[in-house]
């Protein structure tokens, strides 16, 4: 009797795995948000390959762009062409959209050189995140696709050997990648940075003696007088450091349109640190909050900035939600907009394929974990929601069979 269900089980697995295989495990999933069966079309075409598409009738701007990402994903690229000219005149000004035409309508050999290089595809990886890596945006993951003649960029799998064509900055990354695998600090090399820094500074002590004995000397008033002569009191010029701590004082205290403005003078002086860029992104997040209901527009742009800033962290979650509230809170910001449909993608596309790679070592709960953050940015994923709740299904007979 356990043995007939054990087997039950194993081809319940098998069936999964099987689907999995044949999804791709790599697409987007969307739903069907904003579809009409209706027989109006709309005017804007797109043509490819001597075919005539048009793009769906009744799209609002946020789904006609996640429809033309799905499609491109898809490597239905005429239709996205369509929905992306469609796109455009609703939202002229769109350099995603314009690039992603350009994508699309422009020949690999033209639109990349022809020099590169050489990656494998890693669990969780994707044309998008390789894009987003070594050629400065996930939006480029369909020109990847062509230049390494893959017709459908779902379709990509663990191992597969991928070209990265060398532009400057796809070089510089490789470089980076290289210089960080071949970096081996040593003890003895920390020791004699930190013996240089201190003679460094012994030296620049000396030297500053050295100078005011050189002062008092060459000077003709008596050491006495001088000192008794009345010093005016100079108010110290703003530094980097004095706005940085005028900026936590005033984030702590909760005075975040003071703070916003102090963020400013801090801007001024250069790339933001680490430190300061986690006080801005609090900073943004706190203005937007108190002024969400009397000023959404404005909000809708702090979460933006504060959006932006997480990307450059490199918290994709965190810069999704940012944008996720700019969009919810000004429908007209289309920047934000599509930075997050972008990142619902590259999210969606990363733990999906995480996913699909745990079920099939048979760690479900890791399997549903993943599909569940596939999920939290994109609850209209089809393929995570099916296979999230077969591998569900699967474990609960897994579990009823160790209990009996």
């Amino acid at each position: 009797m356990i043995s007939c269900m054990d087997n039950k089980i194993k081809l319940s697995a098998a069936v999964l795995v099987a689907g999995l295989v044949l999804s791709g495990c790599g697409g987007t999933g969307g739903g069907t948000a904003g579809k009409t069966t209706s027989t109006e079309v709309n005017k804007t075409k797109g043509v490819q390959n001597n075919k005539i598409y048009v793009a769906e009738v009744g799209l609002t701007p946020r789904q006609r762009f996640s429809k033309a990402l799905e499609k491109l994903e898809n490597g239905e690229d005429g239709q996205a062409l369509a929905e992306l000219n469609a796109y455009l005149e609703a939202v002229p000004r769109s350099n995603s959209a314009r690039n992603l035409v350009a994508q699309i309508s422009t020949d690999s050999s033209q639109y990349f050189p022809a020099e590169h290089f050489k990656v494998n595809l890693t669990s969780g990886t994707s044309l998008s995140t390789l894009a987003k890596k070594y050629l400065g945006s996930a939006l480029k993951f369909y020109a990847l696709a062509k230049y390494n003649n893959i017709a459908n960029p779902s379709r990509v799998n663990i191992g597969q050997e991928i070209k990265i064509p060398m532009t400057q900055l796809a070089r510089a990354q490789r470089d980076k990648d290289a210089a960080q695998e071949l970096e081996t600090p040593s003890v003895d090399n920390e020791d004699a940075s930190v013996d240089l820094a201190m003679q460094e500074e012994i030296n620049e002590l000396e030297e500053s003696a050295e100078a005011v004995e050189d002062l008092v000397e060459s000077s003709e008033i008596p050491v006495e007088e001088a000192v008794l002569e009345e010093v005016i009191p100079i108010a110290p010029a703003e530094t980097a450091e004095s706005a940085l701590s005028d900026l936590k004082e005033l984030a702590q205290n909760m005075d975040y349109q003071a703070a916003i403005e102090k963020l400013a003078t801090l801007s001024t002086f250069g790339k933001l640190s680490n430190e300061s860029r986690d006080l801005a992104i609090s900073t943004y997040i706190g203005r937007a909050k108190e002024i969400a209901e009397t000023d959404n527009v404005l909000a809708a742009t702090y979460f933006e900035k504060a959006g932006q800033l997480n990307l450059q962290k490199e918290e994709p979650f965190s810069a999704f939600e940012n944008f996720k509230m700019a969009t919810d809170l000004d429908d007209q910001n289309d920047q934000a907009m599509e930075e997050m449909l972008v990142l619902q993608k590259e999210i969606a596309d990363k733990y999906h394929r995480e996913a699909s790679s745990a079920f099939r070592r048979q760690e479900l709960d890791l399997a549903i974990e993943k599909w569940d953050m596939v999920l939290k940015v994109n609850p209209d994923h089809s393929s995570a929601k099916l296979y999230r709740a077969q591998a569900l299904e699967l474990k609960e007979k897994l579990d009823n069979l160790n209990r009996n």
